[in-house]
């Protein structure tokens, strides 16, 4: 979130801090004009609908980055063996062309874009797969090229599959909650700018007027900000 909404929703906050203080509430809560109680309760509710929206739209991807990459970790590791014995399997059967299709090393597989890898693994699967069902299927089992090899691989390689676009997706949801973002600041303001009108009407006492000053007061968007700036370098004398 920018520094400025970050601001603004610190300004909201402490506006609502001020009017709660037990100083200043038992001013204006349920005091004539009474309406000022209903607006501040609105101005509440909107404060924290607003504090979810925001997090929802900071949540960031690296969850999701971080499940697709151990699911394909986990794909590879499953499945690789698997292209190795096809790779001797349909060499010993004089099959070059299906032996090349999947000869490989590991460092090949990791290389693979998402989904060329998807692919990949999927083509060894559906290989193996293949000779696990056809008429020398006792006989490859010596190779490894078993069916419960093929299930562990399809797995795996499903599971894969299924978070392998989740990281760009949330990438995509938060730019579109970004998008709202003034609008949804701005509504909120439009509940205080209702209290700002409002809550000149406490100024007939002294603690109506400590109120009002306290909360125009906290009413300042403050520079909550980014840190102090990085000292500058000291100015060279001018040469001599």
């Amino acid at each position: 979130m920018k520094d400025a909404f970050t601001n603004r929703s610190g300004m909201f906050q402490t506006v609502l801090t001020t009017l709660n203080d037990d100083r200043y509430k038992p001013v204006w809560f349920n005091q004539p004009p009474v309406i000022f109680t209903t607006k501040a309760g609105q101005a509440a509710d909107a404060v924290a609908d607003l504090a979810k929206f925001c997090r929802a739209q900071g949540t960031g991807t690296t969850g999701a980055a971080q499940e697709k990459d151990r699911e394909q970790r986990e794909a590879v590791d499953a499945t690789f063996p698997l292209a190795r014995a096809l790779v001797q399997w349909f060499g010993d059967q004089q099959d070059e062309s299906n032996a090349g299709k999947v000869d490989l090393t590991q460092s090949d597989f990791r290389k693979l874009r998402d989904q060329q890898l998807l692919e990949t693994l999927r083509l060894v699967r559906d290989l193996a797969k293949g000779v696990t069902t056809g008429a020398l299927a006792a006989d490859a089992v010596a190779y490894g090229v078993t069916a419960a090899a093929v299930q562990a691989s399809d797995k795996e390689v499903e599971e894969y599959a299924a978070v392998i676009a989740a990281p760009q997706a949330g990438i995509a949801d938060r730019k579109a909650l970004t998008g709202q973002m003034r609008d949804r600041f701005n509504a909120v303001e439009d509940k205080f700018a209702v209290l700002d009108d409002m809550i000149l009407q406490f100024n007939t006492t002294p603690a109506g007027r400590a109120l009002i000053a306290a909360y125009q007061t906290s009413r300042v968007v403050r520079d909550l900000g980014a840190g102090p700036s990085p000292k500058q370098p000291p100015t060279p004398p001018p040469a001599k």
